[in-house]
């Protein structure tokens, strides 16, 4: 893990621990980081829809599970 300082408007940052419930600014932070990131992921996987076929059988599959 990297160290980063940054500064930032104490406005925002409570902000941040209100949307995110967090009890530390640090956790603030990172929820806000993890958020963004997680949405660019999403968005990237959305890309896929309706571009790739999946062929199996869902019964057959939980069958071997039980």
């Amino acid at each position: 893990m990297k160290e980063v300082h940054v500064s930032l408007d104490e406005n925002d940052l409570e902000q941040l621990k209100e949307w995110f419930h967090s009890a530390s600014e640090d956790e603030a932070v990172h929820s806000a980081i993890a958020f963004v990131l997680n949405k660019k992921l999403y968005h990237e996987l959305l890309e896929f829809e309706g571009k790739i076929q999946w062929e199996g059988n869902l019964d057959e599959m939980r069958e071997e599970r039980l």
